[in-house]
């Protein structure tokens, strides 16, 4: 589809741009359309060069009046409709390197990455054809890009329930860390009961998973996040104290993007809305990603 705007914007070679790149262990590695083992504990950072043809871009949308013109680039959830910062850069050089971080507490499951050229102030005396408000787009690109997939939240084991003093007739059984204050890493442990062999099957199997498996899968992920943000609400008081590498910073980050208002639900009132309290989980469980998705 021809992008056909009400005035005049740079040729399509005014302004190239590389594909992002992403900083992992200190080196940047070409990016693609997904980051591989991502969770919602790691940060992303990113990087991409600029070349713009500076008069060029000027002559071609007549803007030769020194009008502010500026990149912005940025971030924004595809599924929680956040908007992250950007970051600007004026136009001004003709090459240029820039780097954007994203704030893995309000990310979601996908993101698209944003490249803007704006008008940054109004024009009052514009002539027919020139752009003229505020916040005009002259240039735009746009990558999505997808940050959690169908690997397991955590690591899983096969285990015979009775000899662990599980109830036999349960599916699975997520061991949960004593203390807050435990290392992120390696603080859960998912229990597959071998007796549901459905449900065992669906969790080994890597990809092509069937409709029934999926859904097997869907519900045991969204029971899982519901166990753990009602985990971090009985210790929301204490969850603000731990250590960033901690098992309860990680899940007060889960919370806060489950629920809008964590402590509000922080309190004996939840008992008494227990349905309420799973409904907001669901919902908002799915808006990260995982669970069932109802499109």
């Amino acid at each position: 589809m021809t992008d056909v705007r009400p005035y005049f914007v740079p040729g399509a070679d005014a302004v190239t741009v590389s594909d992002w790149s992403q900083l992992v262990d200190g080196t940047w590695e070409s990016l693609g359309e997904e980051v591989e083992n991502w969770d919602y504990r790691t940060d992303l950072r990113l990087r991409c060069a600029v070349e713009a043809d500076v008069a060029r871009i000027r002559a071609d949308t007549h803007l030769t009046d020194g009008s502010p013109l500026a990149f912005h680039f940025g971030w924004r959830a595809s599924d929680t409709y956040l908007v992250g910062p950007s970051t600007r850069v004026p136009l001004v050089n003709r090459q240029f390197d820039v780097e954007i971080e994203i704030d893995p507490q309000f990310a979601g499951a996908s993101i698209v990455l944003t490249r803007r050229l704006v008008l940054e102030r109004d024009r009052f005396s514009p002539r027919a054809g020139e752009a003229s408000r505020a916040g005009s787009i002259l240039w735009s690109h746009e990558q999505p890009l997808r940050l959690m997939g169908q690997e397991a939240l955590f690591p899983t084991e096969v285990v015979d329930f009775e000899a662990f003093g599980i109830d036999p007739g349960a599916s699975w059984h997520l061991v949960m860390p004593a203390s807050p204050d435990e290392p992120a890493m390696g603080a859960l442990l998912l229990l597959l009961n071998p007796l549901d062999t459905k449900l065992v099957k669906a969790v080994q199997r890597v990809k092509n998973h069937s409709d029934e498996q999926l859904a097997l899968i869907e519900g045991m992920e969204e029971g899982v996040v519901d166990e753990m943000v009602r985990w971090s609400l009985a210790h929301w008081d204490e969850l603000g104290e731990c250590d960033p590498e901690s098992f309860g910073a990680a899940a007060r980050t889960l919370t806060s993007r489950v629920l809008d208002e964590p402590a509000a639900w922080a309190s004996d009132a939840v008992l008494r809305s227990s349905m309420d309290l799973r409904s907001s989980i669901a919902a908002g469980t799915r808006a990260i990603g995982f669970g069932r998705s109802l499109s």
